[in-house]
């Protein structure tokens, strides 16, 4: 695609999965991990050290999980509960919607976001770095206009799919991955959100 960032995705077994984060938030002050409801803790304890490990000076927040525990959180880390933060607008691009969705202001107040989630091939419908985003948005279901307003402030996505994991800085690809990884065919609404 013309004028399209080359991304970085990677793949790997759970077992040796190192994170390396974004590259978009080398240096920033301020990062996000958005955990899915079915992040399974190897995962996101792994990303934290990753993030940790190349960003020790970036302040790292990870949404509240019941599975996360104090040990996984590093210098500069803290959980956030973003239900109870104030909530703002986000308006999707080039979208109609009667009404801006609303979802916590941590996202555009942070450089940078990272979805989380864990599939199974059984559990894998809707893109699985889209349908984190919506866990966390208010005022519609339709995941295309959910992407469309607030994955400006997402720099990449962690997917587990049984003992692999994919991530990377192109939340798309990241969810083309897991499909392929899960032996389905990609989502439609994937190649919808591309063009």
């Amino acid at each position: 695609m013309v004028g399209r960032t080359p991304s970085v995705t990677r793949t790997g077994n759970i077992d040796t999965f190192a994170y390396t984060p974004p590259s978009r938030i080398y240096r920033t002050v301020r990062v996000l991990l958005t955990l899915a409801s079915d992040a399974d803790p190897e995962t996101f304890a792994a990303a934290l050290r990753g993030i940790w490990r190349f960003t020790p000076l970036t302040q790292a927040l990870v949404t509240q999980h019941p599975k996360l525990e104090e040990w996984m959180l590093g210098a500069n880390m803290a959980a956030v509960d973003l239900d109870g933060l104030p909530m703002r607008p986000y308006v999707a691009t080039g979208g109609t919607a009667k009404r801006p969705l609303t979802a916590s202001h941590m996202f555009a107040d942070c450089d940078g976001s990272i979805t989380l989630a864990t599939v199974t091939p059984e559990t894998l419908d809707v893109p699985p770095s889209v349908a984190v985003m919506a866990q966390y948005v208010q005022g519609s279901s339709d995941l295309a206009e959910i992407y469309r307003a607030i994955s400006p402030y997402f720099v990449g996505a962690i997917v587990r799919v049984g003992d692999k994991v994919v991530w990377g800085d192109d939340i798309l690809d990241v969810d083309s991955n897991a499909y392929r990884l899960a032996g389905k065919p990609v989502h439609p609404l994937i190649r919808e959100l591309r063009s």
